[in-house]
């Protein structure tokens, strides 16, 4: 548990600064433009590069180069030969955008208005080389982590976090305002890729620019490929309904979703990113990372979702209602939030035993996984998203995780310490009704601060009465 728990805290102590300066990204973001027709358009524009990132970057290429690169004992020849081959593919990708951008807003939010989808055509010129810089960093992302090199990678998105608050800060030399965050995305990605050369050389990658050993790398990363690009899939349905709806509901998710991904990238994608090389190449210790795994992400991501659940309206008030930002704005994206909340531990589950069979090199299961939730959530989305609006966007895409996740269990069979798993459950919950209960004392902003830190105090200390292991190895860790 010690090695999984050790390099989970870690990659979530970093992930959580990084994800920390999103959040005043965010901020700065709902100050200045609030939720309107300039977000809408920024949102469809960076849509795009993002999706490409988690589906293409983060995820396949990842997925299929870590098992491959331990397997080679850290062949310098083969990770330039990944580097070359999908270097040429998002270098042309990043010059058709450029010459055709209307496909951005036509793809991701077709029910848009023309104004809108102007705006994002325009943006998205500037948006879209995020993708070479993006694909470049992942590569040196996933050679650092194969060297169970965590902590920096994992911080390292900060530095686009930091460009679109300088631009933001910048936008009133731009015209459109917009403009600013925008460009200072793009430059945020390049910081992202240069912060990461070092620690490369420092592990003994240096490129050269060949071909050789790339078949077999993508005999893996196609499957995983298609599987991500379907999970991405998601975004687009849920983007292009939200259109429908009217304007300022891609504005709701997004600034929904970005809370979100707070707790998930921190605890969720932790879990997930640790074990992929932990379980490469090797047998003996595979099902043990597995059941501990499970156990930390069950001790991480249950007492997140009841803390976003029970404190929804109050966070989204303390995080976002500034300047532009309304408490109305506040309500319906406090709402999204909620919904979005539910999801967390199933897709977090997910995550997990989808690398889990990466891993194994078994790219299939993950792939009918995901096409599952996507048609769940494809669905679900017309069904409630036109009926309860942008919360009902949430809930489907909540619901879609809850539907994925149950699959890979099934299908995968997990060991699942129930004793452990309950006594979570029960510190989750005794947790979430003191909160209940102390939030009716104050409206205060500041209150809700207090009660976010008191509370993960009561449920640590649930803990430690239980005697869940993970809360004593995880008050050692962070006393060191």
């Amino acid at each position: 548990m010690t090695k999984v728990l050790k390099y989970g805290t870690l990659f979530a102590i970093a992930t959580f600064i990084s994800r920390l300066t999103g959040l005043m990204r965010d901020i700065l973001l709902a100050n200045k433009f609030g939720v309107g027709i300039e977000f809408d358009a920024y949102s469809i524009a960076i849509a795009f590069p993002f999706l490409l990132r988690r589906a293409f970057a983060e995820g396949a290429m990842t997925s299929a180069f870590i098992p491959l690169y331990k397997e080679k004992g850290n062949s310098n020849e083969f990770a330039s030969a990944v580097i070359t081959t999908l270097g040429i593919v998002t270098i042309s990708l990043t010059l058709f955008v450029e010459f055709f951008p209307e496909v951005v807003p036509f793809f991701l939010a077709s029910g848009a208005n023309a104004e809108i989808k102007l705006l994002a055509s325009k943006l998205a010129r500037i948006s879209t080389p995020f993708v070479v810089f993006v694909f470049l960093w992942a590569v040196l992302y996933a050679v650092q982590n194969s060297s169970e090199r965590f902590f920096l990678p994992a911080l390292s998105p900060v530095f686009m976090n930091i460009g679109i608050i300088l631009g933001a800060l910048a936008c009133e030399f731009f015209n459109p305002r917009i403009v600013g965050p925008t460009v200072g995305f793009t430059l945020g990605g390049m910081m992202m890729l240069l912060s990461l050369i070092p620690g490369a050389r420092k592990v003994g990658f240096f490129y050269k620019p060949t071909f050789i050993g790339v078949q077999e790398f993508f005999k893996l990363f196609f499957p995983a490929l298609l599987a991500m690009t379907v999970s991405e899939f998601n975004v687009l349905i849920d983007v292009n309904v939200a259109s429908l709806i009217g304007p300022g509901s891609v504005s709701v998710l997004q600034y929904a979703n970005r809370f979100y991904q707070l707790p998930f990238g921190v605890f969720g994608v932790a879990m997930s990113t640790v074990v992929l090389p932990l379980m490469s190449g090797e047998s003996e210790e595979s099902q043990s990372h597995l059941k501990d795994a499970m156990k930390a992400t069950f001790f991480l991501s249950i007492p997140s979702t009841v803390g976003l659940v029970v404190l929804s309206e109050r966070l989204t008030v303390l995080v976002y209602q500034h300047g532009a930002f309304t408490h109305s704005d506040a309500l319906r994206t406090a709402t999204a939030l909620l919904f979005y909340s539910i999801g967390l531990p199933f897709y977090s589950i997910m995550a997990l035993l989808s690398r889990v069979c990466h891993a194994r090199k078994d790219m299939k299961l993950p792939f009918k996984a995901t096409v599952i939730s996507f048609l769940s959530n494809a669905v679900l989305d017309f069904v409630l998203g036109l009926t309860l609006k942008t919360a009902g966007i949430a809930l489907a895409t909540a619901l879609s995780g809850v539907i994925g996740s149950v699959y890979l269990m099934l299908k995968l069979r997990p060991e699942v310490d129930m004793k452990h798993f309950q006594k979570v459950l029960f510190c989750s919950t005794v947790m979430g009704f003191v909160l209940l209960i102390l939030e009716q004392l104050s409206v205060s902003k500041l209150f809700t601060l207090f009660l976010v830190g008191f509370g993960i105090v009561v449920y640590v200390s649930l803990c430690l009465i239980l005697k869940i292991e993970e809360a004593r190895l995880l008050v050692k860790i962070i006393r060191r």
